[in-house]
């Protein structure tokens, strides 16, 4: 397979000025005329800091595995901190390993067997509401469903009115983040009122949640895990860090893949045929197991491709400690390194018509099979998501349980627009119209 290695120093052929106007307008396409034009590692002159797009995926696993030690998080996620303090996403080095360690048990794929049930349950609850032949806002549904997971799995509760203030600050923070990625002091970044409200009504609500008596009655609760198991080691304030980060990307990742399956699904209905059929067949009239998971191959299929072609995570930038060398580039201290999932997820190298949605090429990796880190939607090396087998084990079971008993189909005519922020967002929300199956 031709890799197009880069070996040498790119050609300079876009401009700073061009690059940066063009990221304004598309960054989706600015970073891929950008890999098209200078191949596997792209170089842009910013006035204080270099900039490289990593394309290959032996270079994006030189950062994320290999040499992971020497970057850090870039510019943007540190600036994070802003509203998620302290936490897991925003630590780094020995501190973000410590805290890793101690938050891992809550998502142990054997604490799948506690949370699936919650999952069914809530997913029941929220699909018995839909009328058939009504129009149903999939957008909005799903973020209200993951929330309300995310509430009960680490929680134990989802009180009254916090799903709609978490949603309500959610939108105004996304809304705001072009403002809150610039490099403006605290001071100043607080004179916006409705980002300032938005941050202290999410401190509020956590805050409630971590009060909450109702999560002392269940050991699932992630509340319950951190100070059980932390001997110490988080201070209130790292406390209120990690769950304020849980609450937050707990749900809204899971919520917009979904959308984006939903969106996929109801324009390919020969896949959502192959789906309804198969969970016939694996559930038949009853919930999700924990070995029904895995035995719905084409739902994960589904998922696995959603994700390639719209990952919610469609960046990644990394800070350089160190001067290094990648793929014979030097790469100077200081220096921003991008991996776009975008790109390479969307590579003709990899994929075989990467623009088109086919899940079964997931059953064909025995015959054609993409190198490592061509796929990486949740990261990769020692930052991989911790919520990886949540979001899998959460976004199969969702489709599973209303696939079971609802014909989705479109209102638009095409495919929602992929609109990159924090995450890749549809940019109209995602409208279906909804119809009882007769099982």
């Amino acid at each position: 397979m031709e890799t197009n290695l880069v070996l040498e120093q790119p050609v300079y052929r876009t401009s700073t000025f061009e690059f940066l106007w063009k990221i304004f307008r598309n960054p989706l396409n600015a970073l891929t005329d950008l890999a098209n034009e200078q191949g596997d590692i792209a170089r842009i002159k910013l006035r204080k800091r270099d900039l490289f797009l990593l394309s290959h995926p032996s270079f994006v696993e030189e950062v994320l595995v290999k040499q992971a030690d020497n970057f850090v998080k870039g510019p943007s996620l540190q600036r994070a901190r802003v509203i998620l303090g302290e936490g897991l996403l925003t630590s780094e080095g020995d501190e973000h390993l410590a805290q890793r360690r101690t938050l891992q048990p809550a998502f142990h794929r054997h604490k799948m067997e506690e949370y699936l049930p919650l999952m069914n349950e809530n997913t029941h609850g929220r699909i018995s509401r839909w009328k058939s032949g009504e129009q149903v806002d999939m957008s909005d549904e799903m973020m209200r469903l993951t929330l309300n997971i995310a509430l009960w799995s680490f929680f134990g509760s989802a009180p009254e009115g916090v799903v709609e203030r978490v949603s309500d600050s959610m939108k105004t923070l996304v809304r705001l983040f072009p403002l809150a990625q610039m490099p403006l002091p605290e001071s100043a970044r607080s004179l916006f009122p409705s980002f300032k409200e938005a941050k202290a009504d999410l401190s509020e609500v956590t805050e409630a949640l971590l009060r909450n008596p109702q999560s002392e009655h269940t050991k699932r609760a992630l509340v319950n895990i951190l100070k059980e198991n932390n001997h110490g080691q988080f201070t209130d304030e790292q406390i209120h860090a990690h769950a304020l980060t849980f609450l937050l990307a707990g749900h809204e990742t899971t919520a917009l893949l979904l959308a984006w399956c939903w969106d996929m699904l109801a324009h390919h209905p020969m896949a959502m045929s192959i789906l309804q059929a198969e969970v016939d067949s694996v559930l038949g009239d009853r919930f999700p197991k924990p070995e029904d998971i895995q035995n719905l191959t084409y739902t994960r299929a589904v998922v696995k491709e959603t994700l390639r072609m719209r990952p919610p995570a469609w960046a990644m930038g990394r800070e350089a400690v160190h001067d290094c060398e990648i793929g014979g580039q030097h790469i100077p201290a200081g220096s921003t390194v991008i991996m776009s999932q975008w790109v390479t997820h969307h590579d003709s190298r990899f994929y075989d018509a990467p623009l088109q949605f086919r899940p079964e090429r997931w059953f064909d990796l025995d015959v054609h099979s993409p190198p490592r880190y061509s796929y990486f939607p949740f990261g990769g090396g020692s930052r991989v998501c911790i919520g990886e087998h949540f979001a899998m084990t959460e976004a199969i079971a969702v489709l599973a349980m209303i696939a079971r008993r609802w014909k989705i189909s479109p209102v638009q005519v095409e495919l929602a627009h992929p609109k990159p922020s924090v995450t890749l967002r549809p940019d109209k929300n995602v409208k279906t119209i909804v119809s009882r199956r007769a099982v």
